[in-house]
């Protein structure tokens, strides 16, 4: 019997259902054999198989507590304030392969430290470029642990802030928590005009929208575009302070259920 071609590594992370960062990550760390051809990494079929099987078996691997996850913001926070972006992802990487949620991830390892970072800037005791610096090493945090769940999607979420709300990480963590939920997750960001969401929902197939609202000062347009949304027959999720991403993700579900 021929032997079965190698697969590259974006193949490989397809079939295997994680993203293309992990699957690289598996290889550099010797968890996932591979060679490098003409600059390309390349997996044995058998190798891809034998992987895919041990990681399907059972393991009693705990997930980490409040205790661990606190723990590791105090040093996510260091990380963060120095730049860190290595150290920042690895802590992030290591909850993961624990088995820690990405929504106990951003809300008990991600979350705070950039809080604090926060209002460190506005009492003058950071600069500006350092809570820049935070949030671009938390973005690609994000985009490396999202994961892409198998199966049906329970449906599509649009996931956006209105124009005058420039904070795009909470829609950010806001989509990267419903895609763990698996939704199919459109993620327009932040600043988007309403009459622009209005028309992308008109268009598409879309399930519910999930406005994020950081700014107190465009509540009246966000609400008011709730309302445009409701009325043409969009269920609408509006977020707030105080609400967490399991809230959010439960308030989706119940939407979408009605």
């Amino acid at each position: 019997m021929p032997t079965a071609p190698p697969v590259d590594l974006h193949a490989a992370a397809a079939e295997l259902g994680v993203h293309y960062q992990t699957a690289y990550r598996w290889v550099r760390t010797g968890r996932l054999p591979a060679v490098k051809v003409a600059g390309r990494y390349q997996v044995d079929r058998s190798a891809l198989e034998r992987f895919a099987h041990d990681r399907a078996a059972p393991s009693a691997v705990p997930t980490p507590g409040p205790r661990r996850l606190s723990g590791q913001a105090e040093r996510m926070h260091e990380a963060l304030v120095a730049g860190d972006d290595t150290t920042a992802r690895r802590i992030a990487r290591r909850l993961d392969e624990e088995g820690a949620t990405i929504s106990d991830v951003i809300t008990e390892v991600l979350s705070p430290p950039l809080q604090r970072i926060g209002q460190a800037w506005r009492e003058g005791e950071l600069s500006i470029w350092v809570e820049h610096r935070a949030t671009a090493i938390v973005e690609r945090i994000l985009g490396e642990l999202t994961p892409t769940p198998r199966g049906r999607r329970r449906g599509t979420v649009v996931v956006a802030a209105v124009s005058g709300d420039l904070h795009a990480l909470p829609t950010a963590m806001a989509a990267a928590a419903l895609r763990a939920d698996n939704w199919q997750v459109e993620h327009l960001g932040a600043d988007v005009p309403p009459e622009e969401l209005v028309h992308f929902c008109a268009a598409h197939d879309v399930s519910v929208v999930a406005l994020s609202l950081t700014n107190v000062a465009v509540a009246d347009v966000a609400e008011g575009l709730a309302a445009t949304l409701r009325g043409a027959g969009t269920p609408v999720v509006l977020g707030g302070a105080g609400r967490s991403l399991d809230d959010l993700v439960a308030e989706v579900r119940e939407a979408v259920s009605h």
